[in-house]
């Protein structure tokens, strides 16, 4: 009896692992059967369950269901309970044995210690796609635990943060800015002065030195020009462009007319404006004359001319020249103006622009020989 039970005992053992495959076999046949026939099947898994504060959990979901039946897809701001959603990606769907399989992923974090579940996750579907009544299926809780980054005996409990400080007064700051402020302010006035006396007077500190008269000018440069030996070295255009350009000068200044530009015709025309006297014109005229001669026709003056111009160019400035008057204390103005001034005070009267002539030749002559 017991060398039959050896014997049976024995066939057991030898034909179990091949019992054990075709049930197997038969299990996963069914079970993919099962699964071929079932109209939806959702997951959800997680790639850790224990993490530390701030760790990021990928958490999946992964919708597998027939083909013909439509799903909503879970979106971006789904409840996860405490946990917070970092990132979302979403894979591309696959399809496998008739049947379609749909992938999301969740980045999630949590900023606490201690055990959290994300809770179960719903999918709504239809049975159709011409089906207006969802149904809804969920995916099945997990748990996780969060771990604190300190850890053991050193482990330090966390304190609050502290509360902010007051910023202290600074004195030598406030002071440098307000020294600052106030040689600023003293710079804009003083500049501000200045501009304004500049505005008002023409000058800042010193006031610049009245221009000297057009006729001391004139007759100073006519001396230079007489003195030289350009008339000896027969350089006669030289001589008569000079003396041009030393009466067209001191027509500008004296009356003002753009004598260096015009032309002598322009000249003779524009100081009758001024002039009234012809003989003070034909001076004028001869000596401009003879000059454009000499510059332009190449004429050679004999020695008479160029004395008689010499001396016409002497007696016009002279004759035509700004003269200053003495006010006599205890004398009334021809013009009718108060008198009573301090002795000594000079006063000037100038031609008027209708040019009267009213000069006088304190020398006796023409003053240049």
């Amino acid at each position: 009896m017991s060398k039959y039970m050896n014997n049976a005992f024995n066939k057991i053992k030898l034909y179990l692992p091949l019992v054990l495959v075709l049930l197997l076999l038969v299990s996963n046949n069914s079970r993919a059967q099962d699964s071929k026939h079932t109209l939806i099947e959702v997951e959800s898994r997680v790639d850790t369950s224990v993490i530390t504060i701030g760790d990021r959990v990928t958490y999946s979901i992964i919708i597998n269901y027939r083909e013909g039946l439509r799903t909503e897809r879970p979106g971006e701001g789904v409840n996860l309970g405490m946990f917070q959603i970092k990132d979302y990606k979403v894979h591309d769907p696959k399809k496998q044995n008739g049947r379609i399989i749909e992938h999301f992923d969740y980045h999630i974090s949590v900023y606490d210690t201690g055990h959290y579940t994300i809770p179960a996750f719903p999918i709504a579907y239809f049975p159709s796609d011409s089906s207006n009544d969802y149904r809804i299926i969920e995916a099945d809780p997990i748990d996780i635990t969060v771990k604190s980054i300190l850890s053991g005996d050193g482990a330090r409990e966390l304190k609050d943060i502290k509360p902010p400080k007051s910023i202290p007064f600074n004195y030598a700051f406030w002071i440098s800015m307000a020294v600052i402020v106030l040689l600023l302010g003293i710079i804009g006035y003083i500049g501000y002065r200045m501009w304004k006396k500049r505005k008002e007077k023409g000058y800042l500190f010193t006031p610049p030195k009245p221009p000297r008269p057009a006729h001391e000018v004139a007759l100073e440069q006519l001396q230079v020009l007489f003195n030289s030996q350009l008339i000896s070295q027969k350089k006669y255009k030289i001589f008569f462009t000079e003396l041009s350009n030393i009466m067209r000068s001191y027509l500008e200044k004296r009356f003002f007319i753009p004598a260096l530009e015009e032309t002598t015709t322009g000249i003779l025309r524009n100081i009758h404006k001024h002039i009234n006297d012809e003989d003070d014109i034909q001076q004028l005229r001869d000596v401009l004359f003879l000059a454009d001669m000499v510059k332009f026709a190449k004429h050679i003056p004999d020695e008479a001319s160029i004395s008689k111009a010499r001396q016409a160019a002497v007696r016009f400035v002279e004759d035509t020249k700004l003269v200053y008057h003495e006010q006599v204390v205890g004398q009334s103005l021809q013009d009718g103006s108060s008198v009573g001034e301090p002795k000594g005070v000079n006063q000037v009267k100038s031609l008027p622009e209708s040019n009267q002539k009213n000069v006088e030749n304190k020398n006796g002559g023409t003053g240049i020989d």
